[in-house]
């Protein structure tokens, strides 16, 4: 028996369903927003896997919308701190008058 593992598996249930991916990005951003500031809370508060948690903070990390400054214990555990990134608004001299 000779198996073909050269096709990427995952890569299929990565592109289905983009609309639920970003549905859930923004949910998972809503909550930072509020103060959950750790993968474990974020899963515990939205009912998520921890997977597919980590899998939108890192879309959102690659978008520029949160970052990790530093980390929080929560659990009895240092884990990585997550915040939410405000968005810069450039206002010209023109836009003003």
């Amino acid at each position: 028996m000779n198996n073909n593992y050269s096709f990427p598996t995952s890569l299929p249930a990565y592109q289905e369903r983009p609309t639920e991916k970003r549905r859930q990005c923004d949910n998972i951003l809503q909550f930072i927003k509020r103060g959950v500031d750790n993968l474990l809370q974020l899963s515990e508060v939205t009912g998520l896997p921890q997977s597919t948690v980590s899998g939108r903070v890192n879309d959102l990390k690659t978008e520029g919308k949160i970052d990790y400054p530093g980390y929080v214990v929560y659990k009895d555990r240092k884990r990585k701190r997550i915040i939410a990134i405000k968005p810069e608004i450039k206002i010209t001299q023109k836009e003003l008058f």
